[in-house]
């Protein structure tokens, strides 16, 4: 008996009865029941060893990858994907531009007395209500001051400053434009000039009709010629509507350019013409010298 107590077993059970007992002791004095003590004594290691080895696990991705090198991955596919967004702007932008060539190059084939100085609109001041803009070809292109602007739609301004690399159009818009036009059909002839009126409408009018002319809404209205400041035939705009004003006894038209001025990204200058300059007129002071001379 006496070996029973020193033996091993009998210490393996009364650490069992100790145990047992400080778990007894402990649901007394929480108000817990046995058994809920003794799964928690048994199950709260296990569930301590569980957390740490998901937590660990948590580090590496499915892929076998860190959280810094699925990070890094990540950062690189985004930057390869505004590279091909930046591509893909550039592909349109050209383009765009080499359709816009290929007009302007049909449009040379019919005119062959034409030189153009193709341009970009690199700037345009806000508080300008006529919407002038700033083209990225100069003095050094052949570019002088009123040549005419346009794009492949038809007329859109005319060139008011110039400088080595760059220059200032001044739009249809503006009342500082005064161009020679006629109806291609009836023929009737008139000045068509911006104001601060239309301007906000990208619309323009045709002044000093006849009381007899044959206008009507739809009519196409070209350049005339007349002045040599612009080459005739080039489109201006649609006829929208006629008005005559009250105690007034010319007759005006709005006219609807064909191009969108307010948008215009891509124009071109014609620099050379047959009958350019053939009958300008002289400007009549220094104070005109801003201004288009009046065709």
């Amino acid at each position: 008996m006496r070996d029973f107590f020193k033996s091993r077993s009998f210490k393996v059970l009364a650490g069992v009865v100790l145990v047992l007992l400080g778990v007894v002791l402990f649901t007394a004095a929480t108000g817990r029941s046995f058994l809920s003590s003794l799964m928690g004594f048994v199950t709260t290691p296990v569930q301590q060893i569980s957390s740490q080895a998901a937590g660990a696990a948590g580090a590496v991705g499915p892929s076998g990858k860190t959280i810094e090198e699925l990070e890094a991955e990540n950062a690189e596919l985004k930057e390869k994907l505004n590279q091909m967004i930046a591509l893909t702007v550039d592909y349109y932008d050209i383009k765009r531009e080499n359709e816009q060539n290929v007009k302007y190059l049909e449009l040379k084939e019919q005119k062959k007395d034409y030189q153009f100085a193709l341009a970009s609109v690199i700037g345009r001041d806000p508080a300008d209500l006529f919407y002038g803009f700033t083209i990225d070809q100069g003095s050094l292109s052949g570019i002088e001051k009123n040549d005419p602007v346009i794009t492949d739609r038809g007329l859109v301004g005319w060139v008011s400053a110039v400088y080595p690399t760059y220059s200032h159009v001044t739009t249809i818009l503006s009342p500082e434009t005064n161009v020679s036009v006629l109806d291609q059909v009836t023929q009737d002839t008139g000045v068509a000039a911006g104001s601060l009126e239309y301007a906000e409408a990208g619309q323009v009018e045709m002044r000093f009709l006849t009381a007899e002319n044959k206008l009507k809404a739809g009519d196409i209205i070209v350049t005339s010629g007349v002045g040599g400041v612009y080459p005739g035939e080039l489109p201006v705009g649609e006829v929208v509507e006629k008005r005559q004003e009250e105690n007034a006894d010319s007759i005006t038209a709005v006219i609807q350019p064909y191009e969108d001025i307010k948008t215009l990204t891509n124009v071109c200058v014609i620099t050379e013409f047959l009958g350019q300059g053939s009958t300008m007129p002289e400007v009549a002071s220094p104070d005109d010298s801003s201004s288009q001379a009046e065709e």
